[in-house]
């Protein structure tokens, strides 16, 4: 993949430093012949990246007919052939020959291009992804649930691809056929087929209202740049264009704000008896929890009822978001909220910027421990590996299932670890077991347990209890549970 995003790279900075030499050299015909040849290479270059290259042999195949045919016929037959164009790429009639070279080529040539944060603050972004996942998560919701919703949203995202497929080859068609009087506002309309190609990309991955957000957001400058060249008078066209600028600044700064209150939390909510302790665990940092930069584990603990502080939690999250931090659980005892949060390790200033802010928010003194935990025992110890964590996990895992109407048996998987192979020999007489090969260590045997149960929440606290039982006769550690279907 990495000698896809080179190739890719190279011949983008190679359009981009002959674009100024262009301009300079060429005359106006040439300067178009120039940009419409750029556009048409990047496209094919967006290909090759996101799609792979099976994807753009066959792309080039349609684009080749398709250029072949407008080339040969005459004008009165182009829309006809623009429209037959538009379907090739849409309805994909050599995708069988496309699936035979992806079973023919590499993986790194096949595979869409994934990018990934991986500086030091990847697990917040992750965290983010996560979060906004779990945002988005009532209209993903829909799609399992209410089939009318999940057809809209399928032909809404095709025409809006058919649309922006079926304006890229008009346009190119179009400039190709008045290269003579090239002008270069014609190029002002591959503005709006990114912008819809944008859309079609927001429907299918987060629904109606993001891609409406965009589309807001997004008209602004054409209407801005069709005020500037009409033909109104000229305090009533930069009035208008200098308001709409004004108004287009402030709705882009309302939807950034917007977009990091867009803050969620997803609680594994349990009473600990041990600790005697109410307890709402983080949902959504549970598969970061072991990373090697959030490794400042702070502690606050502030003196207000549940119900107060649950009516500030939300400015706590959009905190937290703006300034890339992960609150990772509170829990609820005697009066006292105990407040827990991961910090990068270099933010420990940021820390006790946070404790002056909970302090500012509660209007009350609040005591706060900071330490390193690269390990997250502190975080095991008090959460992660607790009987009735995992228990809760567990239990919202398969209480999602039923939200998206899945109403099958389900499957509780936990992996776990032994240190001797006589204790896990013992274990598996209680429990079959599967070994886990590749997570296992010359210290350690690592196995799976599946247990098949219903869906009720007693039935699965039954089922890990005697699974967490036997692990403390036996001497297993518990690693991760999960549930599937």
């Amino acid at each position: 993949m990495k000698r896809r995003i080179v190739i890719a790279g190279s011949l983008t900075i190679l359009i981009l430093i002959l674009l100024p030499i262009a301009l300079i050299l060429l005359n106006l015909r040439g300067q178009g012949i120039f940009m419409l040849s750029a556009i048409v290479a990047l496209v094919y270059v967006g290909v090759y990246v996101f799609g792979g290259v099976p994807k753009l042999i066959v792309y080039m195949i349609y684009g080749i007919l398709t250029t072949i045919f407008l080339f040969l016929l005459e004008d009165p037959y182009h829309l006809p052939i623009v429209i037959i164009g538009t379907l090739l790429v849409v309805l994909n009639p050599l995708s069988s020959f496309e699936n035979y070279l992806e079973s023919h080529l590499k993986d790194e040539d096949v595979l869409p291009i994934r990018f990934s944060v991986r500086g030091s603050y990847w697990p917040f972004f992750n965290y983010q992804k996560e979060m906004k996942n779990f945002y988005h998560l009532p209209q993903a919701r829909k799609l399992y649930t209410k089939k009318w919703y999940l057809q809209l949203r399928q032909l809404s995202t095709v025409l809006l691809f058919s649309l922006g497929i079926f304006l890229f080859i008009l346009s190119v068609n179009q400039i190709a056929n008045t290269l003579d009087q090239f002008n270069w506002i014609h190029f002002f309309i591959f503005y709006i087929i990114t912008i819809i190609f944008v859309m079609a990309f927001f429907m299918f991955k987060k629904g109606f209202t993001s891609t409406f957000r965009l589309l807001v957001v997004s008209l602004f400058p054409p209407v801005i740049y069709l005020f500037l060249i009409s033909t109104f008078p000229n305090a009533i066209k930069y009035s208008f264009a200098g308001s709409l600028v004004v108004l287009f600044i402030v709705v882009s700064v309302v939807e950034i704000v917007k977009y990091y209150q867009r803050v969620a939390y997803d609680a594994y909510h349990y009473y600990d008896v041990d600790s005697q302790m109410e307890v709402f665990a983080n949902a959504l940092f549970e598969p970061l929890v072991y990373n090697e930069t959030f490794i400042k584990c702070s502690k606050y603990q502030i003196k207000t009822s549940l119900k107060q502080f649950q009516n500030n939690f939300n400015d706590i999250l959009i905190y937290a978001n703006y300034f890339h931090f992960i609150i990772t659980a509170y829990a609820y005892k005697d009066d006292t909220i105990f407040l827990y949060a991961d910090f990068h390790e270099k933010q420990e200033k940021r820390a006790h910027k946070f404790h002056a802010f909970l302090e500012a928010k509660f209007k009350t003194r609040i005591m706060m421990n900071l330490e390193d935990d690269p390990n997250k025992e502190i975080y095991e110890t008090t959460f992660f590996h607790r009987p009735n964590y995992i228990i809760a996990r567990a239990q919202s895992l398969a209480g999602l299932l039923k939200e998206l109407e899945i109403k099958t048996k389900i499957i509780i998987s936990i992996i776990v670890y032994f240190e001797l192979e006589e204790e896990l020999e013992a274990f598996s007489e209680e429990f079959p077991v599967t070994e886990l090969d590749d997570l296992s260590d010359v210290d350690y045997l690592t196995v799976r347990i599946d247990i098949p149960s219903v869906n009720v929440d007693y039935m699965i606290e039954s089922k890990i209890r005697e699974v967490l039982l036997a692990l403390l006769v036996h001497h297993g550690k518990f690693v991760r549970i999960t549930v599937y279907y």
